[in-house]
Formats: C-alpha cells, structure tokens, sequence
C-alpha cells in the first residue's frame, strides 16, 4: 500500500474513533448541558456532588457542571440570565428576587429546618461587643442575610446598630472570623464544628427544628415550562443521589472529605450526621417552611409582595415524582426509609 494512503486511513479511522467515542454508544443523543449554581461549597451540596462522582446525572442524559456563584442571590441572577439552568439557594433569595421582578420557582429542598449558628470573632461574647461592628453575610437577601438579622434579634440588636457586609460563601466567612476582619457571622457545616473546636464564641444558635427552607433547587419559571423533561431528569438524578449518600456512608464521607480537604475525618463525620438528619428523602418543600418564612421575613426587612407560597415554590415535579412511584423505588432499592 502507498504509504501516504495508509498514513491518511489511520488519520482518517483515528478521527472517527474520536467522533464516536464523542458521541457515545450507537445511536445514543448527546448529554444535554445543564449547569447548577451552589452558593459555596457547603454540607447542603453533597447530592449534587454525589451524583457527579455515582454518575446518576449522566446517566440521565445530563452532562451537569457545577459553578459556585460565591452567593445565592448572585447566582439567582446567573439562572434569570439563561447562564444557569439551576441554582441552589434558600427561599428567602427566591423572595427577594422575585420582589425584584424576578420569576423564579423553588422545585425541590435539600433541607427544610434553619442550619446555621451564629459566632462571634474571638473576643466578640455578647450583644455589647458587636454594635458598630462588621457582620458578614455571602450576599444579601441570602439565608445567611435572614440568619443575621434573626440572630441580630435574638440578641436584642438590628440591622442599624452593626455594618452588615457581604463577606463570600460559608468558608471564607469562617477565615474572615477567625482574622478577625468580621465581628460575627452565621455559618453551617462543615465550618460551624470547625468554629466550635477553635474556640469561637457561639452567639446564637439558629440550629433548632425551625421549619426554614434552608436549600433547595431553584430554576427560571419559563426555562421550566419549556425544559420540563430535562428539570425532572436532573430531580430524579438529585433525589438517586441522596439516596446513595444515606445508604453508603463510607462513600458519601469520602465525596464530602474530597471536597473539604483541610478538615479533619471528626468535622467530616459531623459534617456527614449533619446531612443525614436534615435532608429530607423525597426532597419535598416544606410547606409549613414557607409560610413560617412569608411570615418571618418582614420583620427581618424583606419585603413580601405575595404571602402566596404558589408564587414562589413549584412542588409538581416532585409530586409527580411520588406519584409515578420513584420515591418508593429509590427506597427499595438503596434500602433507606
């Protein structure tokens, strides 16, 4: 054979492996891009992480790259601008842009009780020590902004007697108390056990069993009606990956130790128990959740054009869900109630 034609078959047969190998098995349609925003790396994005790392997002026809916004309502406006198909973020961001002519819809929880607790930087022990001080939130109209002015309350303080400033996700919150740049700040695992083990005063915990939609998967109300099957594929993907962390401990520990390669294996065990004892299985909204917000958040200063959950939450995907049986098969088959 003439060399230079055996030269071009090879080239010819190599790119061809590469355009299947793209395109994956015959006859098989190309993953749909879908990207999801995370406020900051957190104990509440452990399902997104862990459908990664199981594969279950691509096994449902979804090649899903995960952004992190450094804040829910910043990452709100990436979802309103078609940069993200989700994001995920506590209602109160959901309330506040949709004050601002936003059209978001809260379509699943990843945990339906108020997770933070609010520390003090050291030195920093009570009320007195903080009026004219900084309070660090990730942005405002996020949980953490709600925590603040809840704690600020509790503490016999407003919004008026402290600086609040947006300070970045949970971790860089934590480095920022620990230097000393904030006086206080609300934080969620991992860096709550990681506050409380280097001697941060705990200000206010926030940790109770009030029923707070903490996190949940929020998308574009017009990229949902028009994107239906894709939304619930990555719900299905979503709730398959909870259900694999409950059921794989060791798994689950070592996606999370992956992701906080600076805290110990007793923050990632809390971190862990934490995750198990909020998320909810069925990843449904809480309804009680939403009213006790609508309810709460003006007091905090957020206005609430409607005191209509409907306007803000959409659970038919998940009802959907139930209904088909998937929640009882997800259960069968890991073994979790």
């Amino acid at each position: 054979m003439n060399p230079s034609r055996s030269i071009r078959a090879m080239a010819f047969f190599a790119a061809a492996m590469v355009f299947l190998g793209a395109a994956g098995p015959a006859g098989a349609a190309p993953a749909t891009p879908f990207k999801v925003g995370i406020a900051a790396p957190t104990v509440n994005m452990l399902p997104l992480w862990m459908g990664q790392e199981a594969g279950l997002f691509r096994a449902r026809g979804l090649d899903v790259e995960i952004v992190n916004t450094d804040g829910g309502s910043r990452g709100l406006s990436e979802v309103g601008a078609g940069r993200l198909q989700a994001m995920t973020v506590g209602l109160s961001a959901v309330i506040d842009a949709n004050n601002k002519n936003g059209d978001y819809r809260l379509i699943a929880s990843g945990a339906n009780t108020m997770s933070f607790r609010f520390f003090g930087a050291k030195g920093i022990t009570g009320a007195a020590a903080l009026k004219g001080k900084k309070i660090g939130i990730s942005a405002f109209g996020s949980e953490s902004d709600s925590a603040a002015s809840m704690a600020l309350k509790q503490l016999g303080l407003t919004r008026r007697d402290v600086t609040i400033v947006e300070a970045g996700g949970t971790l860089k919150r934590l480095d920022a108390l620990k230097s000393g740049a904030l006086a206080a700040t609300a934080l969620n695992e991992p860096a709550d056990t990681q506050a409380q083990r280097e001697g941060l005063p705990l200000l206010v915990d926030l940790k109770a069993d009030l029923p707070w939609i903490f996190t949940a998967i929020v998308t574009d109300r017009n990229y949902l009606a028009a994107h239906k099957g894709a939304v619930k594929d990555f719900l299905r993907a979503y709730v398959e990956a909870i259900y694999v962390a409950l059921s794989d401990a060791p798994r689950a520990k070592a996606v999370l130790a992956r992701e906080f390669k600076d805290f110990s294996p007793a923050i990632i065990q809390a971190t862990y128990d934490d995750f198990k004892a909020r998320v909810p299985r069925d990843a449904t909204p809480s309804r009680t959740g939403a009213e006790t917000m609508l309810k709460e958040l003006p007091a905090f200063g957020t206005p609430v054009k409607s005191t209509n959950a409907a306007d803000y939450v959409d659970a038919s995907l998940v009802e959907e869900l139930r209904r088909e049986g998937f929640f009882d098969a997800m259960k069968k088959k890991y073994g979790v109630e």
